[in-house]
């Protein structure tokens, strides 16, 4: 996942913990609310 000029390792899991997916999205400045929009 990539936003701007920095990267983070997303694990290739099939389900993520909650933990994992939180910290994801703060490395990469991205809310909950912006991810849940994107999968729509």
């Amino acid at each position: 996942m990539r936003r701007g000029s920095t990267g983070c390792v997303v694990p290739n899991h099939r389900e993520l913990k909650v933990g994992t997916l939180a910290g994801i999205l703060k490395q990469a400045g991205v809310t909950p609310d912006e991810f849940i929009g994107h999968l729509r």
